[in-house]
């Protein structure tokens, strides 16, 4: 089963040079490039999806990331660039939000049902017997991360979920490497993590519409908002967090409140953020979830982040 991205690239008159829709990290994806080579580049950037997943996949037994974590206390691990990239950026996030935006909330997700692709969670006939002892996320404190030996030291106990963060940053090194590797413009969507750079195939702006997952699917048009970006941008993003969507058993949804290891008590069921990295524009949409819709425009307007904001009978927007 899979939904809808909930901020999708606008394209009334522009024809990409070359694009793939494709299924990877439990979501639908899509590569859109311009420019000469598209064809192989579009290719090109399918295939390193695939090696991120791989990479930092935690429902592949095989993945780096697992590996990782089954080492916890017991000392520094060899990681690859990818992984240690990953967790890096984790404990940046972790750090930037005063824990709110916390990797180390597995165990809860783990607990709450979410154990495996999304997919097969709800397809699970037992599902409504999964255990719901939760407990407040040991946070990302005690992570040693070591760049010049290109080591990991996570704590006994202590497990990381790339969760919505990895598909914002996935996007963002995709775009990267893309673009540098000759592409006039190129956008990664990975389930609703849209990120852009270069211009798409002549001067007119990037153009990004925000879905409304308060609206049911059937609807004909659930745009609210536009989000315009000039053409030439360096790299840009939005990405979109909600409670509406991955919904599970008894009403449990995938945003957890580190706090206390449950899901998320917030008025807010969707907020969507434009910023100049995918990952950051995750990191700032999953905290105002768990701020609520107050504290949350509050912290979002101190960061200067563009936002989209709806409770369930409101929406508040700026830019």
């Amino acid at each position: 089963m899979s939904a809808a991205p909930t901020s999708v690239l606008s394209m009334d008159s522009v024809m990409p040079s070359a694009s793939r829709a494709f299924r990877a990290m439990g979501t639908d994806c899509e590569l859109i490039v311009y420019g000469t080579s598209a064809n192989e580049l579009v290719e090109l950037g399918a295939h390193r999806v695939e090696l991120l997943e791989q990479c930092w996949s935690r429902f592949r037994s095989t993945s780096e990331l697992m590996h990782l974590n089954s080492r916890a206390g017991t000392g520094p691990v060899a990681v690859s660039e990818d992984l240690l990239t990953l967790v890096d950026i984790m404990l940046e996030a972790w750090k930037a939000t005063g824990g709110l935006f916390d990797p180390t909330v597995i165990d809860s997700m783990n607990a709450l049902g979410y154990d495996r692709d999304f997919a097969s969670v709800i397809a699970r006939d037992a599902i409504a017997a999964v255990t719901s002892q939760v407990k407040r996320a040991p946070g990302m404190g005690d992570v040693v991360i070591d760049e010049e030996s290109m080591t990991i030291a996570l704590p006994a106990g202590v497990g990381v979920d790339p969760g919505a963060i990895g598909k914002g940053l996935a996007a963002d090194i995709i775009v990267e490497e893309i673009m540098n590797a000759g592409a006039e413009g190129v956008l990664v969507n990975l389930g609703g993590d849209i990120v852009f750079a270069g211009s798409p195939g002549s001067d007119d702006p990037w153009v990004i519409a925000i879905l409304d997952e308060r609206l049911p699917l059937d609807v004909d048009d659930r745009v609210v908002r536009h989000l315009e970006f000039e053409a030439g941008t360096d790299h840009g993003a939005v990405a979109t967090s909600t409670t509406l969507k991955r919904v599970w058993a008894d009403g449990r949804h995938h945003v957890i409140d580190p706090r206390t290891g449950d899901v998320a008590r917030t008025d807010l069921v969707q907020a969507t953020i434009a910023a100049s990295t995918g990952w950051w524009a995750e990191v700032a949409a999953t905290t105002a979830l768990l701020l609520g819709s107050t504290k949350a425009e509050e912290w979002l307007e101190e960061n200067e982040l563009v936002h989209v904001l709806m409770t369930l009978k409101a929406m508040t927007v700026n830019e």
